[in-house]
């Protein structure tokens, strides 16, 4: 069995299950519920108070849109990220390894390929899932909001000289919005990978699909303890991170890579016992 087709089959047990839909459901209901409660009632005003009354910038799409606008059901989406990137897949890796699965799969291909394939396609339902999330939401605004051009000087961004993308986004807006979208989506592909490395060393299946979630609210309390404010659930808001905490986010993101590749190697020469 190829590479190839190993991968097609685990992709295709990830995406077509009813929980990656699910998911997908879940994350549509909050983005409607930030038009609902952010963008629609800026639209309704447009008429009345923006237009006729305002004379600097008019908040449009770019403005409103929850990454960029960091909305209360942004942040609540960025607490519950780590639960939707688990749900769809993750459990699988625990089965297989539970139910023998694994070497019978293994005894045919090399398991290299297994574990690698594995460990491409939670990266992949991470990436997916968010970037569903923060694209359909861009959309919807767009679809309610003009495109504006957005200025430093009307005071109506959330983007300073403080930020590390914040010179992209007033030049160049669009490719800002598609660069936030791309990275954010990598970031959380990254950290989904964490509940493969805990799907071999927990004997419990709820407890690998909350390991992602704990290790990421756990960075979060020890680093507000430790004085440290760039944790990943802070930092991973991508577009508008500050660059005081890039760096330490960028090593943080390096040592999770590390450990999962590590673990991805560890299984490959781990002898078999059956």
């Amino acid at each position: 069995m190829f590479m190839k087709t190993l991968l097609k089959i685990e992709l295709e047990r990830a995406f077509k299950n009813k929980w990656f839909y699910i998911t997908l459901l879940i994350e549509l209901v909050l983005v409607l519920v930030d038009i609902a409660t952010v963008v629609l009632p800026v639209r309704m005003a447009y008429e009345d108070f923006y237009i006729p009354l305002r004379d600097n910038q008019i908040p449009g799409a770019y403005c409103l849109w929850m990454a960029a606008h960091c909305s209360p059901v942004y942040k609540l989406l960025h607490l519950m990220f780590p639960l939707l990137i688990s749900i769809p897949y993750t459990y699988t890796i625990y089965n297989d390894k539970k139910s023998n699965y694994i070497y019978n799969i293994t005894c045919r291909i090399s398991k290299k390929k297994y574990y690698i394939s594995k460990l491409i396609t939670q990266f992949m339902v991470g990436t997916l899932v968010v970037a569903f999330c923060l694209t359909s939401s861009f959309i919807l605004t767009a679809m309610v909001l003009p495109l504006e051009n957005p200025t430093l000087g009307s005071f109506e961004y959330a983007f300073t000289n403080h930020n590390v993308f914040s010179t992209i986004y007033y030049k160049h807006t669009f490719l800002a919005v598609i660069l936030f979208i791309i990275l954010e989506s990598l970031v959380f592909g990254i950290i989904g990978c964490i509940g493969f490395v805990f799907a071999y060393l927990m004997n419990n299946v709820i407890m690998v699909m909350l390991s992602t979630f704990i290790i990421y609210y756990m960075d979060f309390i020890i680093s507000n303890l430790c004085g440290r404010y760039g944790s990943l659930m802070l930092a991973s808001k991508v577009a508008i991170i500050y660059k005081n905490w890039a760096a330490g986010f960028v090593i943080e993101l390096l040592i999770i890579v590390v450990v999962e590749v590590v673990m991805c190697v560890v299984q490959m020469n781990k002898k078999d016992i059956i």
